[in-house]
């Protein structure tokens, strides 16, 4: 049985091109002579040399704006000189136009290196959503954590891992919401996703204390209790649909709940968090996975405890190469969800990330101490050489068991998200 929690977070990257310019041939324009010798032939116009290529832009960090275009070729080359007049017998004289010299493209400049975009705008900027300066719903008390509800159906494909594929739903899916006490509607607040493990709800989740719930919008998702006996694995035991790769369920209802919240509340697109405990952590390993770097429901980073990525193809959904920051906790000697699950999850992230020296993975890699208390900074330690906008900790705790970790999880989740309210990481 899994343990509880869950987790969503979020861009799509632009590989970009600059146009060439090339130059434009001259015309050939035929004179016949009258009568008398043949005029003479001028000689062709020289073929000017091919315009450069532009540049691609400098790729950021997640992707960069289009090189300009280089400049067009010059015009046509002047005309030759007709052949000169003269017998009755004279060949046509020909003048061929010098070929106009070729355009120089303008390399484009790429977005800043270390900057990357989310939806197309700079990730260390706040991305206000249009909820933004309208008042929340009459439901949705600050401070308190408020059950919602959102309608969802889909298809499942014919070779779909579950027991039942094909149509599904409408199915009503529940979510619990918590504005800050004191909410700002003008204040773009980060958002943290959590999900539970098998057989909790969105209301079951860790007990962070009120000055951490304060400064984020809080959501809780529970896992789909019509699908629950249609599950590849663990039927009927109340988990996410979290080995369906792409067909899960739990998509149409994230990217739904997405856009109502987008709508109504206030919170920043770029820095939007999926946290979650055993099949919550699956689901948020998954979520980061499918969204990092998405256009329109971008997930910034992950924190899940316990869980992992699954490596079978029918299982894992389609992944970005969009980079994605983590904070992974798990007992190493886990036997119900194995440590394995999150060290694959970790290994796939590390090159999008820019993780140095290439091909470096969790086993060869180097850390550094992240102290996530005043009393704790062995738990948990932080990937060196990586980009700083998606720092990745993980906590590999020396422990047997398969539990929610509090001890870590508790302190550590604030202080992972604390990384991304300062520069370099978040500017105004």
């Amino acid at each position: 049985m899994r343990q509880q929690i869950l987790g969503l977070a979020v861009v799509a990257s632009v590989a970009l091109v600059g146009a060439c310019g090339g130059g434009t041939s001259g015309n050939t324009f035929p004179n016949a002579g009258s009568t008398g010798a043949a005029g003479t032939t001028s000689a062709a116009g020289t073929t000017g040399a091919a315009g450069t290529t532009s540049a691609a832009g400098t790729t950021g960090a997640a992707g960069a704006a289009a090189g300009t275009t280089g400049a067009a070729g010059s015009a046509a080359g002047s005309t030759g000189t007709a052949g000169a007049d003269g017998g009755s017998t004279g060949a046509a004289g020909a003048a061929a136009g010098s070929t106009g010299a070729a355009g120089t493209g303008t390399a484009g400049a790429g977005a800043g290196g270390t900057g990357g975009v989310v939806g197309g705008g700079d990730i260390t900027k706040v991305a206000p959503t249009t909820g933004c300066g309208m008042a929340p719903p009459a439901d949705l008390t600050p401070g308190q954590l408020i059950k919602q509800t959102i309608v969802t159906s889909g298809t499942k494909t014919a070779t779909c891992a579950d027991k039942k594929c094909g149509p599904w739903g409408p199915w009503t899916r529940e979510y619990f919401v918590r504005l800050p006490a004191g909410y700002d509607k003008t204040k773009a607040y980060p958002v943290v996703i959590e999900g539970p493990g098998c057989g909790g709800k969105g209301n079951n989740l860790y007990g962070f204390a009120n000055t951490f719930l304060d400064t984020i919008i809080r959501i809780g998702v529970s896992p789909s209790a019509d699908a629950s006996s249609i599950h590849a694995t663990n039927p009927n035991q109340g988990c996410f649909d979290d080995k369906d790769g792409d067909n899960s369920v739990d998509w149409p209802m994230y990217e739904g709940m997405w856009d109502k919240l987008a709508s109504t509340v206030c919170f920043d697109k770029n820095r939007v968090f999926a946290g979650g405990n055993s099949s919550g952590a699956w689901f948020s390993n998954e979520l980061g996975c499918r969204y990092a770097g998405d256009a329109k429901h971008p997930i910034r980073g992950i924190m899940p405890n316990t869980g992992g990525l699954p490596d079978q193809p029918m299982y894992k959904p389609t992944c970005t190469t969009a980079p994605l920051a983590g904070f992974w906790s798990h007992g190493t000697g886990d036997t119900t969800n194995p440590f394995t699950g999150n060290i694959y999850a970790m290994n796939r992230i590390l090159p999008l990330d820019s993780c140095t020296p290439a091909g470096v993975t969790y086993q060869t890699a180097a850390f550094t101490p992240f102290a996530v208390s005043a009393t704790d900074s062995a738990s948990c330690k932080k990937y060196t050489g990586c980009n700083p906008l998606y720092p990745m900790v993980v906590c590999p705790l020396n422990l047997n068991d398969h539990s929610g970790h509090e001890f870590v999880v508790l302190p550590g989740w604030p202080a992972f998200l604390k990384v991304f309210t300062t520069a370099p990481l978040l500017t105004q």
